[in-house]
């Protein structure tokens, strides 16, 4: 993420937030969603009675897709939510209880990375104001609200709460999402859980994975320009499937984000191997995010870096053995962000 080399932006600190932040439950994806939304009206001052009804919607809905959305066996928030689904509880009700209940935790949690606070703060915590009290959306979020990465991050968020709930049905530690079952479809460009049974989209590969290169290109490192990009990327070519005995090429540990310039350039070679610990960091980083793209990657990759390390450094020499011609990407040798 960019604000690890010290460019700190609105944008990727906001990624990394949604990526890694401290709240491990599904609160975040619409507590987010819904400052984002309320600051694109442009307003400065938020009270929770007026940020109750789309936060509750959001879990409202997520709830009908996936029956859990937390990590606490019991939350007190989404039973009310659970009951207002099968019409138990009314709307009104529904919005005391949020009030009451729903934000309780998340309005700290949401802004910490890695116990501390983010170097980017998006509203002040005016809940005990005595005569205005609420949330005080700060410029940094109505300026990201308004700019022109909003939709991109409103879709990323929905990724990364897609991927969670999967994670979450299938059970992480066992064999379906935990294991090498999760591939990337070109023809829908979703990423697909693939049981005995059925293949099943989960979400989209280009929200996400987005997130985690801040919207550069992999290769160049610049960002890319909506209307032209960016492109699912196989960093050792689709092409070695043909006559290919080493790990899945299709599966996420092998794919990127490129500009078309760079797509266009690279064709089906490999990158320079003094590219590919850009795309070592990078699969490290998302096995430090929380699951399931972690369990998904170390059943790829390998449980420990080195063992990581490894697997690559075989795939990568297995691949320039099939095919020799390598190209060298505009950026040079670099690290990930």
């Amino acid at each position: 993420m960019d604000y690890r080399r010290g460019v700190v932006t609105g944008e990727s600190v906001w990624r990394a937030i949604v990526l890694y932040g401290a709240n491990s439950a599904t609160y975040k994806f619409a507590f987010g969603a819904t400052l984002l939304e309320l600051a694109a009206t442009g307003r400065n001052h938020v009270t929770l009675e007026e940020a109750a009804p789309r936060y509750a919607e959001l879990l409202c809905q997520a709830l009908e897709r996936q029956p859990r959305q937390g990590t606490a066996a019991r939350s007190k928030f989404l039973d009310a939510c659970r009951s207002f689904n099968v019409g138990d509880l009314d709307q009104e009700t529904l919005h005391q209880r949020t009030v009451q209940l729903g934000f309780s935790n998340v309005v700290d949690a949401f802004p910490k990375l890695g116990g501390a606070q983010a170097p980017v703060r998006y509203y002040e915590d005016q809940r005990k104001h005595p005569t205005n009290p609420g949330l005080v959306l700060r410029d940094e979020l109505l300026e990201l609200a308004h700019s022109v990465h909003a939709a991109d991050l409103d879709a990323e968020t929905a990724a990364r709460w897609r991927l969670v709930e999967t994670a979450w049905a299938s059970g992480v530690s066992g064999a379906v999402l935990g294991g090498p079952a999760l591939d990337y479809d070109s023809g829908t460009q979703q990423l697909v859980l693939r049981t005995k049974q059925r293949r099943k989209s989960v979400t989209g590969v280009v929200a996400a994975l987005n997130g985690y290169q801040d919207g550069r290109c992999a290769y160049c490192n610049d960002l890319m320009a909506r209307d032209a990009g960016p492109v699912v990327e196989h960093v050792l070519p689709w092409k070695l499937t043909r006559h290919w005995d080493g790990p899945n090429v299709d599966a996420v540990w092998n794919l990127v984000l490129s500009c078309k310039p760079c797509n266009d350039a690279k064709r089906d070679r490999a990158p320079h191997e003094g590219w590919m610990p850009w795309l070592e960091q990078r699969n490290n980083d998302l096995i430090e995010s929380r699951h399931p793209l972690r369990e998904v990657l170390m059943a790829q990759t390998g449980g420990t870096a080195a063992d990581r390390h490894a697997t690559l450094k075989r795939a990568y020499q297995r691949a320039t053995e099939l095919l020799p011609a390598v190209w060298s990407p505009p950026a040079g040798p670099r690290t990930a962000s």
